[in-house]
């Protein structure tokens, strides 16, 4: 598995079930206090507890500093600050060079499209592919801005299905991610 996607949807499931609050709630924007971003609340994501957190990503390398769930528990949405530098003006250059790291780290890849879009009046390199699964294709977004001149990644993971019937939660509760 790659770094981005240490453990596996069910895993991060099962584990999670346990750990689950609903966390964005409330109507003010909330400040991730761990992570240079601000995200808007909403009733229908579930947010993993710091101890869920650890026990759904179990190495440090890797591990997301949020975790948000829809209710279904289907599709979920990861955001890390990654220690490593990214300038403002190397976004863009993200959307031809990373493909080729998707396509070596990650077996089997079926679809990969790479754009740059912009989100929360921040430019973001994003990266959508899929891989078989049982029963269903696993659908994966990879976001990636520059926060504080370091990379800062949003995942959203899921089926395809599932993630088709989360879509506009997803798009909206991605689309008001506010990078402080």
């Amino acid at each position: 598995m790659t770094r981005a996607f240490p453990i596996s949807m069910r895993a991060l499931r099962v584990s999670a079930l346990g750990f689950l609050i609903a966390g964005l709630a409330s109507a003010a924007p909330l400040k991730l206090s761990n992570l240079p971003v601000t995200v808007e609340p909403n009733e229908k994501l579930l947010t993993l507890t710091p101890a869920g957190i650890r026990s759904a990503f179990p190495s440090a390398a890797g591990r997301p500093g949020a975790v948000f769930m829809t209710e279904d528990r289907k599709v979920s949405v990861a955001l890390e600050w990654r220690a490593g530098k990214l300038a403002p003006n190397e976004v863009e250059k993200l959307v031809a060079q990373f493909p080729a790291v998707i396509r070596a780290q990650v077996p089997g890849v079926k679809a990969l499209k790479a754009d740059l879009v912009q989100l929360g009046g921040r430019s973001w390199a994003q990266f959508i592919f899929t891989t078989p699964g049982q029963g269903d294709d696993l659908r994966r977004e990879l976001l990636m801005t520059s926060a504080g001149g370091r990379i800062l990644v949003m995942t959203i993971a899921g089926n395809v299905r599932d993630y088709s019937r989360n879509e506009a939660l997803i798009r909206n509760f991605a689309g008001n991610v506010r990078v402080n």
